[in-house]
């Protein structure tokens, strides 16, 4: 990548990566907020395509931006994307896993190896524990029984981040304690961010930082 942005900042309360699926003005507020209280904040389509890329700079500024256009395409075409989100100000990037072999590596890749509804993940999120070269995998928060066998699989060698909180049947501190590094939460949180401090109580399983 051409610009060395990564996600080193520290978390200060709260193990949580808030997912800004929501109107622009609300989503800066929200950050502004939580600025210095979460892990990071996540941006997918939505916002992208209510206000375009700049939008996640706009984020940055108040910490870590995950960026979660969930990328599927040719090593080429992907590589040159993400390098794009990177200079925009994302530290991180989540890919499909079922691009695998032909899957982007390296310390700002998320590979999605399980969706939080039923799909054909299913059948292989197991293999793409394997990828390696990657930051970290996303897992579904509403299934801590699979975060706790990737955990065990992966040891403290990756991170885990698990969306899946509130209205998808995940609880809070549900997935961290199963072995995920930080809860992704969105509306659970975006409805009343005083909610952010039911994570008080719980610490990352293996990752200080995002």
């Amino acid at each position: 990548m051409s610009k060395d942005i990564s996600c080193y900042k520290s978390i200060l309360v709260y193990p949580v990566v808030v997912a800004l699926d929501t109107e622009v003005l609300k989503a800066l507020d929200v950050a502004k907020t939580l600025k210095d209280l979460v892990a990071g904040f996540k941006v997918g389509w939505d916002l992208v395509l209510a206000s375009g890329a700049s939008i996640i700079g706009e984020i940055a500024r108040f910490g870590n931006v995950i960026v979660d256009l969930k990328i599927a395409d040719v090593p080429h075409v992907a590589n040159r994307v993400i390098e794009k989100l990177i200079n925009r100000g994302a530290c991180c990037v989540i890919t499909h896993g079922f691009l695998y072999p032909s899957l982007p590596r390296g310390r700002h890749i998320y590979v999605l190896a399980k969706m939080t509804a039923p799909t054909l993940y299913d059948k292989i999120w197991e293999e793409l524990l394997d990828v390696g070269d990657v930051r970290g995998y996303v897992l579904p928060g509403n299934q801590p029984d699979v975060i706790a066998h990737a955990r065990r699989k992966l040891g403290c060698s990756y991170r885990i981040i698990s969306p899946g909180i509130g209205p998808q049947g995940g609880n809070p501190g549900d997935a961290i304690r199963a072995g995920a590094d930080f809860e992704i939460v969105g509306r659970y949180i975006l409805e009343d961010v005083s909610r952010v401090t039911q994570w008080s109580q719980y610490k990352p399983s293996c990752f200080e930082t995002l």
